[in-house]
């Protein structure tokens, strides 16, 4: 084995392709994110009208025991 063989470095990438990846995976990961934010938010409102509906219950259930 020479020594120039085992010199030769193990990544050969230029900083360019580096941040060009680097970009592709956070906007990858922004995007991710964006999406889980607005099902989230879904989940949110259904929950919110789900509230809104048991506390109506509830109070129609005190009103029918007075």
């Amino acid at each position: 084995m020479s020594l120039e063989a085992s010199n030769r470095p193990l990544f050969k990438h230029d900083t360019e392709a580096v941040l060009v990846r680097g970009l592709n995976a956070m906007t990858q990961a922004n995007e991710v994110l964006t999406q889980t934010n607005a099902q989230l938010r879904l989940d949110v409102a259904k929950l919110d009208a789900e509230i809104a509906k048991l506390k109506e219950r509830l109070l129609v259930n005190n009103v029918e025991k007075e």
